[in-house]
């Protein structure tokens, strides 16, 4: 199977910061610490057997249609939660987005199930979307099987006369796998990079903290990870904290910044023994029971904070947490902010320094997907029911799929992926909100997954109506930009990086109690109003209240910053600063500029006037065309233009489509008048 990594030589040509002899470097690093059993993945962090994966589920059966009527006419629940059936709908742009020769990756438990019905590949009689990217090193999984269901499962279910089951958010794309596990083709980390596909899902995660096991080393009870003797309080937690994990996500996303990276942010919350379960900690000689006297840990964030374990805790992916479905049983939509409830067993941040942990949340209770029998493996027809983070995060990670098919449809360039730090500003920028307060918070990080709001930026950006710049950040010379806002719109700005992957605090009980930044390049992002000099700040979460609501301020630990501007006046200037703290490095800690993402919605990048700040928008699409060009407004046209570049008028309409099939190869002008404006744009004809 040929691999991205056979040409990252040529990549480095293209983009900074990825180069072969870095992947290859940490490849071999991680090979090493793996064979010397180094620190990668901790003893303290895996005593936990089953609680590895992050999974809750509440039934797993035969889905009559009896049971399918439980929870209304199909699963099509969490897409509709997350405005994602309308992407495939082709809400946004006249695009359909079903996944049509998409692939993404899924490292998990085993081995998804090729055959399921689910998985069926409609375009070609007997094939299947599913490709093992081991070739057989692992066996079945169920976990994995429903993972790869939330994603690509066609919902054309045949076990029951009711249609769209378990549709999940990609429906025509193909899932390829790979285990977690080391196997013989490596550990994960050397996968990840080995294969080098670049959406991938990774719905499984450490516990650092209480998990129940009915099968432990001990029998059934409490397992608690962490050798307890060393602590001098039951608050303090390993969660949260930042550890050899993380690090190594940070440093394979800063080595090739394409790695788009979904977590699971773990199923921990609440968890505790009661006074009279079994409850053992970990110890130099495995697990043993707690003594008299010995310091009992509080339960899973006992303060409503500090349950993510480590490697959910880096910087450049993106981490999600589950929240139940909407209790709209028609539409399956959020009414409103006080309608979103996150699911009671979904690990909250921040991480121990503060940064907003999850990154995103997403449905992940009580929703249906395939899975492999336990009775019959052979069983193509198999569903099941469950609950957990493991299934929030595959919506996310489907969605950055849709938004990267909307973005090739728009271009024409079927290779193309989103940076890292570019999707990860769309999805955070375009969050509906969600908690108690307005801003971020340590429970649904930035908030619920709107897959609409992300492909309309993806089109308005794409059509240079909103502004999407990946720049390069020169170490103490400030960027700035004059912007002008809109009427009628919230004036947004976010600016994402990819960071350097932390250095790590040595000793268990250091990492317990250490909140220093795990920041490298500290970015700060400021807003200032033309005319009034009032500067706006960024949203960041206090340490000292991490359950509270976010404020505005000098942040200094995410890689990740946020100015929102409610209500500003239409026409006024903003002048937009990104400035950075220190000299900005690489990941060698030598001096190098940094590349980062700018995202604006809600006003014009360039200083207008405000009769002109007032005009709805025309978009065009595609912009590179072999058939068709397809105009977009709400407002009537009166004339569409197609010239050449001498000047020449090829052809002149009032039609939504331009037919430039019979053009030669080339660069034209496309003139576009409305009622309420005009809009020129450049196309080309391939």
């Amino acid at each position: 199977m040929k691999k991205k990594l056979l040409s990252l030589a040529l990549i480095t040509l293209v983009y900074g910061g990825v180069n072969a002899q870095t992947t290859e470097r940490l490849k071999e690093k991680f090979n090493t610490e793996t064979a010397n059993k180094n620190a990668f993945i901790d003893a303290i962090q895996m005593k936990g057997g089953s609680s590895f994966l992050h999974e809750k589920r509440d039934v797993i059966t035969e889905i009559s249609n009896d049971h399918i009527a439980i929870v209304q006419s199909d699963d099509f629940r969490a897409n509709n939660a997350s405005n994602i059936e309308q992407l495939q709908a082709g809400a946004v742009g006249g695009f359909a987005l079903n996944g049509e020769n998409m692939s993404i990756a899924i490292f998990d438990g085993g081995k998804v199930l090729p055959n399921h019905n689910e998985f069926k590949d409609l375009d070609n009689t007997g094939q299947f979307r599913v490709i093992d990217l081991e070739n057989g090193a692992q066996g079945l999984s169920d976990h994995a099987t429903s993972v790869a269901g939330f994603i690509i499962a066609e919902g054309g279910s045949r076990v029951f006369t009711i249609p769209n089951a378990a549709k999940g958010v990609l429906p025509k794309a193909i899932v390829k796998h790979a285990g977690f596990a080391d196997t013989s083709n490596g550990n994960r980390f050397t996968k990840i990079l080995e294969y080098g596909e670049y959406i991938s899902n990774h719905s499984y995660g450490v516990n650092n903290g209480w998990s129940y096991n009915a099968s432990g080393s001990r029998g059934a009870g409490y397992y608690y990870s962490v050798n307890t003797t060393i602590m001098t309080s039951s608050s303090q937690t390993l969660a949260g904290a930042y550890q050899s994990n993380d690090q190594a996500i940070d440093e394979i996303v800063y080595a090739d910044p394409k790695f788009a990276i979904v977590k699971s942010a773990g199923n921990y919350y609440g968890t505790v023994p009661g006074p009279n379960d079994n409850k053992y900690r970990w110890s130099a000689s495995g697990y043993v029971p707690f003594e008299e006297g010995d310091i009992v840990p509080d339960a899973n964030c006992a303060i409503g904070a500090y349950c993510i374990g480590n490697g959910s805790l880096a910087k450049n992916i993106i981490v999600v947490g589950a929240i139940d479905l909407p209790t709209d049983a028609t539409t399956y939509k959020f009414a409103n902010t006080a309608e979103i409830t996150r699911s009671s067993y979904s690990s909250a941040g921040p991480r121990k320094d503060g940064a907003i942990k999850p990154d995103l949340a997403a449905v992940g209770t009580l929703v249906i997907a395939p899975t492999v029998s336990s009775t019959n493996t052979a069983s193509v027809n198999t569903y099941t029911r469950g609950s957990g983070t493991s299934y929030s995060a595959p919506k996310v990670t489907g969605t950055i799929g849709s938004l990267t098919q909307l973005k090739r449809l728009l271009t024409n360039d079927n290779e193309f992926y989103f940076f890292a730090d570019e999707v990860k500003a769309i999805l955070t920028h375009t969050a509906m909100e969600a908690g108690n307060y307005e801003g971020p918070d340590n429970w649904y990080g930035w908030g619920v997954l709107d897959g609409l709001k992300a492909a309309e930026v993806v089109l308005s950006t794409h059509n240079n109506e909103d502004t999407l710049e990946r720049k390069v950040k020169v170490s103490g010379v400030n960027d700035e930009k004059v912007i002008s806002a809109r009427e009628g719109e919230d004036l947004k700005v976010t600016i994402s990086w990819i960071d350097p992957a932390a250095e790590l605090t040595s000793g268990t009980l250091n990492t317990m109690n250490d909140t220093s930044s795990k920041l490298v390049n500290d970015f700060d992002l400021r807003v200032i109003d033309t005319e009034t000099n009032e500067v706006y700040y960024p949203w960041k979460l206090e340490l000292s209240n991490p359950t509270g609501a976010a404020v505005k301020g000098d942040n200094t630990v995410d890689n990740i910053e946020q100015v929102l501007i409610k209500n500003p006046v239409a026409g006024r200037n903003y002048r937009v600063v990104v400035s950075n703290k220190g000299t900005l490095v690489n990941d060698e800690g030598v001096a190098a500029d940094q590349n980062y993402t700018l995202l604006i919605t809600g006003a014009n990048a360039e200083v207008l006037s405000t009769s002109e700040v007032v005009k709805s928008k025309i978009s065009v699409y595609p912009t590179v065309a072999k058939d068709v060009v397809n105009i977009k407004t709400q407002d009537k046209i009166q004339k569409v233009d197609l010239i050449d570049l001498t000047g020449k008028l090829i052809s002149t309409s009032k039609k939504e489509t331009v037919d430039v099939s019979s053009l030669s190869s080339g660069v034209y002008i496309l003139n576009v008048v409305t009622d309420k404006g005009t809009k020129t744009q450049k196309i080309v004809k391939q």
